[in-house]
């Protein structure tokens, strides 16, 4: 009916553009025309008469046309052939043949259309006081008369006539071919019947294009039977005696008589013997039909005899009521009538209306109860038995088995013989069961009810026929007249037809296709649970029309409302698949492929699981981003099943085009801990994350705003405490420790300890993944006015978090070194002796040496801090007793509280030296080590190389003269070129007094261009006899004043001495 439609619109819009039909016309209106018809002779008709001048006595123009008139609506009948659409017109001298404008059909043919129409639509009026095909009369009647074979996709290779319900009204159509002489289907019964099928829909509400498994269908098309021979022998004004009851006589190449259907192989019981109702769009229900017609011609006619329908059902001598009452019933029925009514129903219906018409107990009512029986519609029952399914019943349990009951009262039966069958004939399919076992019960009403079972096996969706019959019974059985089940002893019942439920699955979905899956794991199918099943086996396909399977599966029955099945075959996701479901029973020898109907394709959608980031869920869009720390942050969210990894994305806009951070965490995580990159502090960012399986990327659903923070997670410094002294020029370096504080240290690589020098400002930074560092660098504590601390946490991917507080030390001047006596030293007491130190590196102006002797802890008389500028003071004889252990210690008075002063240990002893022991000399080597970073484009930022530079060095002995410095070859040497990131230079002293030295460098030249890398700084190391005097000193920069005399990077800069102590 579609394709119809299609054409329908195609045919009016050619019609609209057509020139032949923009010709004006004149003086038009309806006159009758006697011309002959191809079936029914000379028939007068009302025509279209016009001129085509406005003179009204100019040259008359006859058409079959008509304007509307009398209530009635107009009507246009048009030829098609060849892509011309005519009218059929008689011009020129008129002699009734309507074939002067080209046109491959008969006159004869058009005006049996035309005036079969006109007819059939003046009969509804007068007879049902039916106008038109709305019962408006507003809307023109078109008809086309068309060749067959100019129809692509004809629905018949036959003529034949229908009715196409459109926008305007709808239309009519009659088709046959130009290639044989086979007529057109348009004689009256035929045009009636099709003019039914108008009203019906308008009398009904039922749209053209409803349900194909209704058998609505096959009793619309015998209702529509049932009025075409009406109306056809109304307009012959045929009489009882010659009432013409065949259907398309003359047109049809097979007529249907309605006494007799099944000659033209159409039904006359209901699900008998050419009874055909199927679920397709080609399906052609008018067989079906035939029930309606034996129905009504026995309502009308009455039957005089005995007869059996095809379930066995006998009825005679049925009573007519003759043809005016009859149609009255079923036109006061059709209102009533649903796209839902089936034959049952429309007995039902037909019985209310006669109930309404002539009264519930008329001889009316009863017969057309009785006529319902006769083909069929009817519970096929006999007094004193009952049969169950009921005839007629639909839907009928097949699972576990098809089950026939059987009920009869008060009589003993020895045996029953139930025969069951899928054809009315019992001829396919025939299972026979004898039962002997009865149930009795007592019915409270008085008497005796007994009850047998029996169980069949069949098919789901097949239509069962059931009859009985006694086989054994007592011998008395019949020989009482009034027992009614005597007619059933060696003789079958009525049979009961059945349709057996489909077992149709259904999927469990509100809205059908709006099903989703996740592809990634265990995509599930659920549907609807199915009675009786044993098993569901289920489909998957990529394409609608289910040609190619992609997955199959069988599940079993969990009897749960809902069932469910996993397609095991990996799918795409963001893709759409089609399935289906079946439930089934496993085959038993009693009966195999035991399969419910397939459900109706559904689509399903592959939808990978989407997360939602956890923090995200309690943010509303006005609340201020997060703040978190800049080393990085905990993210949390839902999983998603199936996915292997989740993506961490962090980006600076709200459309990640600007990605920050991407960090993987696997599958079966809901949190993980990101660290970031260097950004700048209070940077906003926006977090999502995606999970991943394969190199396929679900979606996340929200997005989490932050903003870094340095201050939260900063490391603090523990020692030195804050304003320890440090000894000026400390030789033996400091360690420097911190703690985590508030840190998550999952999130720190290393450490970044920054030591600034208060007379520059500059500072030195060192790293450590440690919390301490010892450094052994005279240059960095010769800042007289101290240095400040302070450290920070540095993460793998370079963020910083914010310095910890700062500490400030003070530099001290340092404390001279005991030189004699020494430790264990022995002196004579009683001759004077000389107590000796090392000098302070640093002595303020004024400031003195303070000597103290102790004996026992206690200070003795006279040198308790005695003072001397010199680096010696005499100690006369017998000062000190014989025999006794006493310690002494100096102190540089300029000195700070708390720096370690340094004490000797020594005896007297009669007979002792009291003079210092010879300087010893020795071989020692000194090692000076430089560096300078090399080009390095993984480094982030990509690092450049710093210049290459020339380190010139002198070395002075205790005395201060300076020393002629060798190399390992015996090559004088005097500086050290630093063109890599490991230069070396070795200095040999050979035989030289212990004490000590003085190590002077200075920055000759650095080569240009003048390049200094500030992520990986240059810098130098002292060694002497391979342990550590300087370590890795680095060369600060002043890049605000470069020719600042603490700009260490210049050439000329000359170092801080470097004091050797050589022991």
């Amino acid at each position: 009916m579609k394709k119809i439609l299609t054409l329908l619109l195609f045919v009016q819009a050619w019609i609209v553009g057509h020139n032949s039909f923009s010709q004006q016309i004149y003086n038009g209106k309806n006159v009758d025309r006697t011309a002959m018809s191809f079936f029914d002779g000379q028939q007068t008709f009302r025509a279209l008469e016009y001129t085509i001048d406005p003179d009204p006595q100019s040259a008359k123009v006859y058409r079959l046309q008509a304007l509307p008139e009398n209530g009635l609506p107009g009507i246009n009948l048009y030829g098609i052939s060849q892509g011309d659409t005519v009218y059929f017109e008689d011009k020129a001298i008129p002699d009734n043949q309507f074939t002067d404008n080209p046109t491959p059909y008969l006159s004869a043919e058009a005006v049996q259309t035309f005036y079969s129409l006109q007819a059939v639509m003046k009969e509804f009026k007068q007879r049902f006081g039916w106008t038109g095909l709305n019962n408006t009369g507003l809307a023109d009647v078109d008809v086309y008369m068309s060749n067959i074979d100019e129809d692509p996709a004809p629905i018949l290779n036959v003529p034949y006539a229908l009715y196409s319900f459109g926008p305007a009204y709808g239309h009519f159509r009659f088709y046959r071919s130009l290639k044989n002489n086979l007529p057109f289907t348009n004689v009256l019964d035929i045009v009636g019947h099709e003019f039914f099928h108008a009203i019906f829909r308008y009398k009904t509400g039922i749209s053209i294009d409803y349900d194909f498994c209704k058998e609505g269908r096959a009793l619309e098309e015998g209702i529509a039977d049932i009025f075409g021979i009406y109306v056809k022998n109304k307009i012959k004004q045929s009489t009882p005696p010659n009432y013409n009851w065949i259907f398309g006589e003359y047109a049809l190449a097979i007529p249907r008589p309605s006494d007799d259907p099944k000659s033209a192989e159409f039904a006359d019981t209901y699900n008998g013997e050419y009874y055909v109702n199927v679920c397709s769009e080609n399906y052609f229900p008018h067989p079906a039909g035939g029930i309606t017609n034996k129905w009504f011609y026995l309502l009308s006619e009455g039957f005089q005899g005995s007869a059996y329908n095809d379930l066995g059902y006998g009825y005679s001598n049925l009573v007519g009521i003759g043809v005016e009452k009859a149609i009255q019933i079923v036109w006061e029925a059709i209102p009533n009538i649903t796209v839902n009514t089936d034959y049952p129903t429309f007995r039902l219906l037909t019985l209310q209306a006669a109930e309404k018409l002539y009264g519930p107990n008329s001889p009316e009512y009863l017969a057309v109860e009785n006529a319902w029986c006769a083909v069929g519609v009817c519970d096929n029952t006999q007094k004193g038995f009952t049969m169950s399914p009921a005839n007629g019943t639909f839907d009928v349990e097949p699972w576990p088995t098809t089950q026939v009951s059987l009920t009869w009262e008060d009589q003993p039966v020895l045996e029953w013989e139930v025969k069951m069958s899928t054809k009315y004939d019992f001829s396919e399919n025939l299972q026979t069961y004898k039962v002997s076992n009865f149930t009795t019960l007592v019915n409270p009403k008085g008497g005796i009810t007994y009850t047998a079972t029996v169980n069949g096996y069949y098919h789901p969706g097949e239509r069962v026929y059931a009859r009985a019959r006694i086989t054994q019974a007592d011998p008395n059985f019949c020989r009482t007249a009034t027992n009614p089940l005597c007619a059933l002893y060696q003789v079958f019942s009525p049979a009961h037809a059945f349709t057996l439920s489909k077992k149709k699955a259904s999927f469990f979905s509100w809205i059908q296709g709006n099903n989703k899956v996740n592809p990634w794991k265990d995509p599930t199918l659920t549907w609807k649970s199915v009675n009786g099943a044993q098993k569901y086996t289920f489909q998957v396909f990529t394409d609608k029309a289910l040609t190619n399977l992609v997955s199959f599966g069988t599940v079993n029955h969990t009897g749960n409302f809902q069932e469910s099945g996993v397609i095991s075959t990996p799918l795409e996701n963001g893709k759409k698949y089609y399935t289906r479901v079946r439930a089934l029973r496993t085959n038993i020898p009693q009966i195999v492929d035991n399969n419910g109907a397939w459900s109706e394709v559904d689509s399903i959608y592959t939808v990978a699981p989407p997360t939602e980031v956890y923090q995200a869920k309690s943010q509303k869009a006005n609340d201020p981003a997060k703040e978190v720390s800049s080393m990085g942050f905990w993210v949390g969210w839902d999983p998603a099943p199936g996915a292997d990894a989740f993506v961490i994305q962090i980006a600076s806009d709200a459309a990640f085009t600007n990605m920050i951070r991407t960090h993987n965490a696997a599958g079966n995580l809901t949190t993980d801990l990101v660290s970031l990159p260097l950004l700048t502090n209070l940077t906003n960012l926006f977090v999502r994350v995606l999970p991943k399986k394969g190199p396929v990327y679900s979606t996340c659903l929200n997005t989490w705003r932050v903003i870094t923070n340095e201050n939260l997670g900063v490391p603090a410094m523990t020692t030195p405490a804050d304003g320890s002294p440090i000894e000026y020029k400390d030789y033996w370096g400091e360690g420097f420790g911190w703690k985590a504080n508030t840190l998550n240290m999952a999130l720190v690589d290393h450490f970044e300890l920054h030591l600034t020098k208060k007379s520059s400002g500059l500072t030195t930074m060192y790293t450590t993944d440690k919390f301490d560092i010892y450094i052994q660098d005279q240059l960095l504590f010769d800042s007289k006015q101290g240095i400040k601390a302070k450290v920070r946490a540095v993460g793998p991917s370079d963020a910083k978090s914010a310095f910890s507080a700062e500490f400030s030390y003070p530099i001290c001047p340092d404390q001279p070194l005991p030189k004699f006596p020494g430790d264990f030293d022995k002196i004579d007491p009683s001759k004077a002796v000389t107590f000796s130190w090392h000098p302070s590196q640093w002595v303020k102006p004024g400031d003195n040496y303070l000597l103290t002797i102790m004996d026992n802890g206690i200070p003795i008389f006279g040198f308790n801090n005695a003072p001397t500028t010199a680096t010696s003071m005499n100690v006369p004889a017998n000062t000190l007793q014989p025999n006794k252990t006493y310690s002494f210690n100096v102190q540089n008075q300029g000195s700070c509280p708390g720096l370690k002063i340094w004490t000797v240990v020594f005896s007297t002893l009669a007979g002792g030296s009291n003079n210092p022991p010879a300087t010893p000399v020795k071989n020692f080597v000194i090692e000076l080590r430089a560096f300078r970073n090399d080009p390095d484009a993984n480094f982030i930022p990509p690092a450049f190389g710093t210049s290459d530079y020339f380190m010139g060095f002198e070395l002075f002995d205790p005395n201060g003269v300076k020393v002629p410095v060798f190399d390992g070859n015996g090559q004088p040497i005097s500086q050290l070129l630093v063109d890599s990131e490991n230069a070396i230079v070795g200095i040999a002293v050979n035989q030289m007094p212990i004490g000590k030295y003085t190590l002077r460098l200075k920055m000759l030249n650095i080569v240009t261009p003048v390049l200094y890398f500030p992520f990986d700084q240059p810098r130098f190391s002292v060694f002497l006899d391979g342990n550590v005097v300087v370590s890795n000193h680095v060369i600060t920069i002043d890049l605000v004043n470069p020719a600042s005399p603490f700009n260490e990077w210049q050439i000329g800069f000359q170092f801080a001495d470097i004091l050797i102590d050589v022991k």
